[in-house]
């Protein structure tokens, strides 16, 4: 799976087992929009097992995401020549049911200024820059 773009985004020791000589390895598969966990020891993949669970961002996936972000000509125009500063998360789209993997990237040029930046990581591509009204419209339901 590795081979097809599949990310390595978590490896942890093994709690509670002798001599930390196995580890938990989280992987997102993104062509087929899973996650998975794998025990290895010094031999190989012990087992895996597929989770419900979405990790948080590889370091790949979140450089990836700032990489396109910072490439976007409506983040360059809010921006105007600033400092990025950005913080990166997940991101779970409302009503998104395509299975791709998703990030936000905040822009943080200010202290006050904000843009969000959606990434689709599966397709590598920016999905939409959104601004404080977008976030909050609809919010006084």
């Amino acid at each position: 799976m590795l081979e097809s773009g599949g990310d390595v985004v978590l490896v942890e020791p093994e709690r509670g087992r002798g001599r930390g000589d196995r580890v938990i390895v989280g992987v997102h598969d993104h062509q087929g929009a899973r996650s998975l966990v794998a025990l290895v020891d010094r031999n190989g993949v012990v087992g895996v097992h597929e989770t419900p669970a979405r990790f948080q961002l590889s370091e790949r996936e979140r450089t990836l995401a700032e990489t396109l972000a910072a490439a976007d000509e409506r983040a360059k125009s809010f921006l105007r020549r600033r400092r990025m500063n950005p913080l990166t998360r997940l991101y779970f789209p409302p009503g998104d049911t395509s299975g791709h993997r998703h990030a936000v990237v905040f822009l943080r040029p200010t202290s006050s200024e904000r843009r969000y930046v959606v990434v689709d990581l599966t397709d590598a591509r920016v999905v939409d820059v959104l601004d404080e009204a977008d976030l909050t419209r609809g919010a006084d339901v």
